[in-house]
């Protein structure tokens, strides 16, 4: 898990630049907002239990996971797509959703830090791969120029 996290930290600091910092940071706190959402639906229904957790105490969910690794990964993609055409950017959300189920199932396989009781790593990619275009949408629409705001126009 640690790996992973140290993986995407070093693709975001390669990849993204720092005039697009807004955009980065509503990027990832939207998909933060999301899965915790999710995250804490999936806690309470019992479709997914994780043994091991960073804050106890705090919550049910894994901490991880979806206050740190899918928010990167969300913004990794929001960069990607950035200004591409549609055909693009749904390539781009089948790769990234295929990473995150693959991940998400070789947590549940071979380590014990996730259990899935009632879930499969199937829904985890059709989760992801519904929610990261949709954030993506979400922080354009929150991240918008004041001059196009004011002229009426939307930046693409």
């Amino acid at each position: 898990m640690g790996g992973s996290f140290l993986l995407l930290s070093m693709l975001v600091v390669r990849y993204l630049s720092g005039s697009c910092a807004r955009e980065i940071w509503t990027v990832f706190l939207t998909m933060q907002t999301v899965k915790w959402f999710v995250g804490a639906l999936k806690s309470e229904f019992r479709l997914v239990e994780f043994p091991v957790r960073l804050f106890p105490y705090a919550t049910h969910q894994d901490f991880v996971t979806d206050f740190a690794l899918c928010p990167t990964m969300a913004v990794l993609y929001a960069m990607f797509v950035r200004e591409r055409t549609l055909r693009v950017q749904l390539f781009y959300a089948l790769w990234f959703a295929a990473a995150y189920a693959l991940w998400s199932w070789t947590m549940t396989r071979w380590t014990n830090l996730q259990v899935h009781l009632r879930w499969s790593s199937w829904f985890d990619f059709l989760l992801v791969l519904v929610m990261l275009p949709a954030v993506k949408r979400i922080s354009d629409w929150i991240v918008t120029t004041p001059t196009a705001v004011a002229e009426g126009q939307v930046r693409p």
